[in-house]
């Protein structure tokens, strides 16, 4: 039994058999670590200029697209300001021309309408107004309305139709009816106007001889 107990234990021998173990494991679990890197991010290098680069690329085209597109719209409403400004001249021009004919016709038509009140003497005027009738007051041989309202003439004008009616004369005439009659089927007020003159001359003619006469007599 003793002999089976006697051994030695060399320990130097074992400690360099487990330090020969743990090199070995550590030499290949940097094996692994290494094979690791290499397949996976050495293999795979990431280019972070070239990225860099691209993304620069990108941005500037996307900003050269833009400043195009800004661009495009500015010129588009360039051209729409420059088309409502010709426009917009034309329409100042055409105002202008228009204000010109407009007075030019207007002083004409005082003009006319002086010449035509001074060769003719005829006074003129709208007296009242209901609803859609006006009644319009004419006075022959004078420029200004006489109290005696001699040799004048009433008519009522329809505004919506305009058409006249011939209300009365001031010193009344034979042919009244017959020229209001005639106004209503005519609407003719110059040619009414005309004849009414004619026959207030007429009696003024009349009126002149019948004086001469009596003062002859």
């Amino acid at each position: 039994m003793e002999e089976n107990w006697n051994y030695k234990i060399d320990l130097n021998e074992i400690e360099g058999t487990l330090f020969g173990n743990f090199e070995l494991e550590i030499n290949n679990l940097c094996k692994d670590v290494l094979l690791a890197l290499e397949q996976g991010f050495i293999s795979n290098p990431i280019d972070y200029q070239a990225n860099l680069a691209q993304t620069y690329d990108e941005e500037l085209k996307n900003l050269v697209e833009c400043n195009k597109s800004l661009k495009q719209k500015i010129d588009n409403k360039i051209k729409t300001l420059t088309q409502q400004q010709t426009q917009y001249e034309t329409f100042k021009k055409d105002q202008k021309l228009l204000t010109q004919e407009i007075k030019e016709t207007h002083e004409a038509f005082l003009m006319a309408k002086k010449c035509y009140k001074k060769i003719l003497k005829m006074y003129f005027s709208i007296e009242s107004r209901k609803n859609d009738n006006q009644v319009i007051f004419v006075q022959f041989f004078t420029e200004s309305k006489k109290d005696s309202e001699n040799y004048s003439v009433r008519l009522i004008r329809n505004i919506k139709n305009g058409k006249y009616e011939l209300q009365s004369v001031n010193p009344k005439l034979k042919c009244f009816k017959e020229l209001q009659k005639e106004l209503y089927d005519t609407n003719n007020v110059p040619g009414i106007l005309c004849t009414l003159r004619q026959a207030f001359v007429a009696l003024k003619d009349k009126k002149g001889s019948n004086k001469i006469k009596t003062q002859l007599e």
